[in-house]
Protein backbone atom coordinates (compact mmCIF):
# COMPACT_ATOMS: atom_id res chain seq x y z
CA UNK A 1 0.00 0.00 0.00
CA UNK A 2 1.41 3.19 -0.83
CA UNK A 3 0.81 5.78 2.35
CA UNK A 4 2.84 8.35 -0.05
CA UNK A 5 1.10 11.60 0.79
CA UNK A 6 0.78 13.96 -1.69
CA UNK A 7 2.01 17.18 -1.17
CA UNK A 8 -0.25 19.78 -0.58
CA UNK A 9 0.06 22.35 -3.55
CA UNK A 10 -0.99 25.80 -2.23
CA UNK A 11 -2.94 27.30 -5.41
CA UNK A 12 -5.15 24.78 -5.33
CA UNK A 13 -7.74 26.50 -2.69
CA UNK A 14 -6.94 29.72 -4.63
CA UNK A 15 -8.33 28.10 -7.86
CA UNK A 16 -11.47 26.82 -6.91
CA UNK A 17 -13.62 29.22 -9.04
CA UNK A 18 -12.20 29.26 -12.60
CA UNK A 19 -11.85 32.24 -14.93
CA UNK A 20 -15.61 33.28 -16.02
CA UNK A 21 -14.28 33.42 -19.53
CA UNK A 22 -13.85 29.73 -19.47
CA UNK A 23 -17.54 28.92 -18.61
CA UNK A 24 -19.81 28.38 -21.41
CA UNK A 25 -23.20 30.26 -21.19
CA UNK A 26 -24.99 27.45 -23.61
CA UNK A 27 -24.30 24.88 -21.52
CA UNK A 28 -27.59 23.76 -19.84
CA UNK A 29 -29.63 24.96 -23.08
CA UNK A 30 -31.77 22.57 -26.08
CA UNK A 31 -29.58 21.34 -28.45
CA UNK A 32 -31.36 23.48 -31.17
CA UNK A 33 -30.40 26.78 -29.16
CA UNK A 34 -26.99 25.78 -28.80
CA UNK A 35 -26.83 25.11 -32.82
CA UNK A 36 -28.67 28.46 -33.21
CA UNK A 37 -26.30 30.51 -30.98
CA UNK A 38 -23.30 28.61 -33.08
CA UNK A 39 -24.28 29.73 -36.20
CA UNK A 40 -24.82 33.13 -34.93
CA UNK A 41 -21.83 33.05 -33.54
CA UNK A 42 -19.61 31.48 -36.57
CA UNK A 43 -21.21 34.27 -39.04
CA UNK A 44 -20.24 36.85 -36.85
CA UNK A 45 -16.40 35.82 -36.13
CA UNK A 46 -16.86 35.17 -39.87
CA UNK A 47 -17.48 38.73 -40.94
CA UNK A 48 -15.04 39.82 -38.75
CA UNK A 49 -12.32 37.89 -39.89
CA UNK A 50 -13.32 38.70 -43.19
CA UNK A 51 -14.19 42.34 -43.29
CA UNK A 52 -13.11 43.58 -40.00
CA UNK A 53 -15.30 44.72 -37.35
CA UNK A 54 -16.09 48.01 -39.08
CA UNK A 55 -18.52 45.67 -41.64
CA UNK A 56 -20.51 43.77 -38.37
CA UNK A 57 -24.26 44.33 -38.76
CA UNK A 58 -27.42 41.85 -38.02
CA UNK A 59 -28.22 42.44 -41.47
CA UNK A 60 -24.82 40.70 -42.50
CA UNK A 61 -24.91 38.21 -39.82
CA UNK A 62 -28.63 37.22 -40.33
CA UNK A 63 -27.88 36.79 -44.49
CA UNK A 64 -24.59 34.69 -43.32
CA UNK A 65 -26.31 32.58 -41.06
CA UNK A 66 -29.42 31.91 -42.94
CA UNK A 67 -31.62 33.44 -40.35
CA UNK A 68 -34.72 36.09 -40.10
CA UNK A 69 -34.25 39.51 -38.00
CA UNK A 70 -36.74 37.15 -35.15
CA UNK A 71 -34.94 34.70 -34.87
CA UNK A 72 -31.29 36.30 -34.55
CA UNK A 73 -32.94 38.17 -31.91
CA UNK A 74 -34.83 35.83 -29.70
CA UNK A 75 -30.81 34.66 -29.01
CA UNK A 76 -28.80 38.03 -29.05
CA UNK A 77 -31.17 41.04 -28.76
CA UNK A 78 -28.80 43.92 -30.24
CA UNK A 79 -25.54 43.48 -32.28
CA UNK A 80 -23.75 44.16 -28.84
CA UNK A 81 -24.91 41.70 -26.94
CA UNK A 82 -23.12 38.77 -30.20
CA UNK A 83 -19.76 41.14 -30.16
CA UNK A 84 -19.63 40.13 -26.24
CA UNK A 85 -20.23 36.53 -26.64
CA UNK A 86 -18.16 36.18 -30.32
CA UNK A 87 -14.97 38.19 -27.39
CA UNK A 88 -15.66 35.85 -24.77
CA UNK A 89 -15.91 32.66 -27.23
CA UNK A 90 -12.99 33.72 -28.91
CA UNK A 91 -11.09 33.89 -25.09
CA UNK A 92 -12.18 31.20 -23.83
CA UNK A 93 -11.12 28.97 -27.31
CA UNK A 94 -7.58 31.00 -26.67
CA UNK A 95 -7.24 30.04 -22.97
CA UNK A 96 -8.43 26.10 -23.62
CA UNK A 97 -5.79 25.83 -26.53
CA UNK A 98 -2.96 27.62 -24.10
CA UNK A 99 -3.95 25.37 -20.94
CA UNK A 100 -3.74 21.94 -23.64
CA UNK A 101 -0.15 22.91 -25.04
CA UNK A 102 3.09 21.53 -23.87
CA UNK A 103 4.37 23.58 -20.99
CA UNK A 104 3.82 24.32 -16.95
CA UNK A 105 0.77 24.93 -15.54
CA UNK A 106 -1.28 27.07 -13.76
CA UNK A 107 -2.37 25.86 -10.44
CA UNK A 108 1.36 23.78 -10.14
CA UNK A 109 3.28 26.47 -7.63
CA UNK A 110 5.09 27.54 -11.12
CA UNK A 111 4.72 30.93 -11.52
CA UNK A 112 7.39 31.85 -12.72
CA UNK A 113 7.70 29.44 -15.35
CA UNK A 114 3.79 29.77 -16.50
CA UNK A 115 4.73 33.20 -17.14
CA UNK A 116 8.00 32.71 -19.40
CA UNK A 117 5.52 30.21 -20.92
CA UNK A 118 3.10 32.79 -21.84
CA UNK A 119 5.80 35.60 -22.40
CA UNK A 120 7.26 33.62 -25.14
CA UNK A 121 3.81 33.06 -26.85
CA UNK A 122 3.06 36.20 -26.76
CA UNK A 123 6.79 36.77 -28.60
CA UNK A 124 6.84 34.37 -30.93
CA UNK A 125 7.15 35.28 -34.73
CA UNK A 126 3.60 34.46 -35.73
CA UNK A 127 1.78 36.37 -32.75
CA UNK A 128 -0.03 37.53 -32.69
CA UNK A 129 -2.33 34.92 -34.96
CA UNK A 130 -5.12 35.48 -37.41
CA UNK A 131 -7.70 34.54 -33.98
CA UNK A 132 -5.84 36.42 -31.90
CA UNK A 133 -5.93 39.47 -34.39
CA UNK A 134 -9.79 39.22 -34.27
CA UNK A 135 -10.10 39.07 -30.74
CA UNK A 136 -7.61 41.89 -30.02
CA UNK A 137 -9.87 43.88 -32.36
CA UNK A 138 -13.03 43.10 -30.56
CA UNK A 139 -11.17 44.21 -27.35
CA UNK A 140 -10.15 47.79 -28.86
CA UNK A 141 -13.52 48.94 -29.75
CA UNK A 142 -14.85 48.11 -26.26
CA UNK A 143 -11.96 49.90 -25.27
CA UNK A 144 -12.88 52.62 -27.50
CA UNK A 145 -16.31 52.59 -26.31
CA UNK A 146 -16.35 52.33 -22.47
CA UNK A 147 -16.75 55.57 -21.88
CA UNK A 148 -20.33 55.00 -23.45
CA UNK A 149 -20.90 51.76 -23.56
CA UNK A 150 -21.42 50.53 -19.86
CA UNK A 151 -21.62 46.70 -20.76
CA UNK A 152 -18.69 47.25 -22.25
CA UNK A 153 -16.70 48.63 -19.45
CA UNK A 154 -18.05 46.07 -17.17
CA UNK A 155 -17.24 42.95 -19.35
CA UNK A 156 -13.69 44.31 -19.35
CA UNK A 157 -13.66 45.23 -15.62
CA UNK A 158 -14.75 41.89 -14.97
CA UNK A 159 -12.20 40.26 -16.79
CA UNK A 160 -9.24 41.87 -16.21
CA UNK A 161 -10.05 41.66 -12.51
CA UNK A 162 -10.35 37.81 -12.99
CA UNK A 163 -6.98 37.42 -15.14
CA UNK A 164 -5.46 39.68 -12.13
CA UNK A 165 -7.06 37.33 -9.26
CA UNK A 166 -5.87 34.36 -11.12
CA UNK A 167 -2.27 35.48 -11.52
CA UNK A 168 -2.49 36.24 -8.03
CA UNK A 169 -3.50 32.87 -6.67
CA UNK A 170 -0.67 31.58 -8.42
CA UNK A 171 2.07 33.95 -7.07
CA UNK A 172 0.45 33.23 -3.87
CA UNK A 173 1.11 29.82 -3.99
CA UNK A 174 4.25 29.82 -5.74
CA UNK A 175 6.31 32.52 -4.26
CA UNK A 176 7.34 31.81 -0.76
CA UNK A 177 7.00 35.12 2.18
CA UNK A 178 9.09 37.85 2.04
CA UNK A 179 8.04 38.87 -1.40
CA UNK A 180 9.34 41.61 -3.88
CA UNK A 181 5.67 42.98 -4.41
CA UNK A 182 2.26 41.87 -2.99
CA UNK A 183 0.21 39.19 -5.37
CA UNK A 184 -2.29 41.09 -6.87
CA UNK A 185 0.65 43.93 -7.82
CA UNK A 186 2.80 41.24 -9.41
CA UNK A 187 -0.13 40.45 -11.25
CA UNK A 188 -1.43 44.03 -12.24
CA UNK A 189 2.16 44.11 -13.78
CA UNK A 190 2.45 41.10 -15.59
CA UNK A 191 -1.26 42.18 -16.83
CA UNK A 192 -0.25 45.49 -17.94
CA UNK A 193 3.28 43.87 -19.74
CA UNK A 194 1.16 41.21 -21.53
CA UNK A 195 -1.74 44.06 -22.88
CA UNK A 196 0.88 46.69 -24.12
CA UNK A 197 2.93 44.50 -25.91
CA UNK A 198 -0.15 43.19 -27.87
CA UNK A 199 -0.88 46.61 -28.75
CA UNK A 200 2.41 47.00 -29.69
CA UNK A 201 2.78 44.42 -32.15
CA UNK A 202 -0.72 44.82 -33.51
CA UNK A 203 0.23 47.85 -34.23
CA UNK A 204 3.78 47.43 -35.59
CA UNK A 205 5.01 43.83 -35.89
CA UNK A 206 8.39 45.04 -35.84
CA UNK A 207 8.06 47.62 -33.16
CA UNK A 208 11.18 45.78 -31.22
CA UNK A 209 13.56 42.51 -31.31
CA UNK A 210 11.31 40.02 -30.10
CA UNK A 211 13.68 37.43 -28.73
CA UNK A 212 15.92 41.10 -26.60
CA UNK A 213 12.56 41.61 -25.10
CA UNK A 214 12.23 38.49 -23.72
CA UNK A 215 15.57 38.13 -22.47
CA UNK A 216 15.04 42.00 -21.11
CA UNK A 217 11.35 41.37 -19.74
CA UNK A 218 12.47 37.85 -18.06
CA UNK A 219 15.42 39.84 -16.04
CA UNK A 220 13.47 42.62 -15.06
CA UNK A 221 10.15 40.45 -13.95
CA UNK A 222 12.48 37.80 -12.03
CA UNK A 223 12.16 39.27 -8.77
CA UNK A 224 8.52 39.34 -8.96
CA UNK A 225 8.52 35.47 -8.95
CA UNK A 226 11.56 34.63 -6.44
CA UNK A 227 11.24 34.94 -2.69
CA UNK A 228 13.33 38.39 -1.28
CA UNK A 229 16.76 37.27 0.24
CA UNK A 230 17.57 37.96 3.80
CA UNK A 231 19.44 40.54 4.19
CA UNK A 232 23.02 39.64 5.87
CA UNK A 233 23.54 40.43 9.57
CA UNK A 234 25.50 43.69 10.38
CA UNK A 235 28.89 42.14 11.37
CA UNK A 236 28.10 38.89 9.97
CA UNK A 237 30.97 37.57 7.32
CA UNK A 238 30.11 38.56 3.67
CA UNK A 239 27.98 41.57 4.80
CA UNK A 240 30.65 44.15 3.90
CA UNK A 241 31.79 44.74 0.68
Amino acid sequence: MDDTVREANACEELHKHPIRGLSDPAVGLSEIAVTRREQILDAAEAIIAGHGIQHLSLGRIEERAGMSRGQLTYYFPTKESILLAVHDRMLRRMISEFQSEDGPKPQTGRAGECFRFALERHLAPAWPTPPAQSLLSILFTFLAQTGHREEYRKRLAQWYAEWRSFIAADVAGSVPEPRFAPPRVAAALVQALIHGLDVQLMMDPEAFDRTEMLGAVTKLFAPLFAPVPDSPTPGAPGSEG
